[in-house]
């Protein structure tokens, strides 16, 4: 008789985060920092000298960009989740979509087009938590 040749192994496909900000502007940079951090930003010879030249003169990167505002509603914790679920899923849509989050201010975030691979499919709703006071503390979890 045959013995099993296989085996169940912890195998996750998510990664899980816990952040703390004062506000949504700081909230929201703490997040594309998450998604900077699961990706690769691919460069085309040519797009050095452009990267370069918006590094050195953010307002004129600005000035070729795409402005995205969020409407996070802070009302209550339910609230909260629904529209933070949706504007983070909405900025991966960007990010795939072959734009690059460059700033923050506020509540809306600042992409110009530069075609990056995120690790992160999405932002799920499976563990993800809130508590709102004087500080924003979550925890979230995003598919991989």
């Amino acid at each position: 008789m045959k013995s099993n040749l296989f085996r169940e192994i912890d195998h996750t496909a998510d990664v899980a985060y816990e952040v703390i900000a004062r506000n949504l502007e700081e909230l929201l940079q703490d997040v594309l920092s998450i998604l900077l951090e699961n990706s690769e930003v691919t460069y085309l010879e040519s797009d050095l000298n452009g990267l370069l030249n918006q590094q050195m003169n953010k307002l004129e990167s600005l000035q070729n960009s795409i402005k995205k505002c969020y409407n996070i509603d802070k009302s209550d914790s339910e609230k909260f989740i629904d529209s933070f679920f949706d504007a983070v899923n909405d900025m991966i849509s960007k990010i795939d979509r072959g734009y690059f989050p460059i700033f923050v201010e506020g509540t809306c975030v600042y992409f110009s087009q530069r075609r990056i691979t995120l690790r992160i499919k999405a932002l799920t709703y499976h563990g993800l938590h809130v508590k709102l006071g004087d500080e924003i503390s979550l925890r979230m979890v995003f598919d991989i």
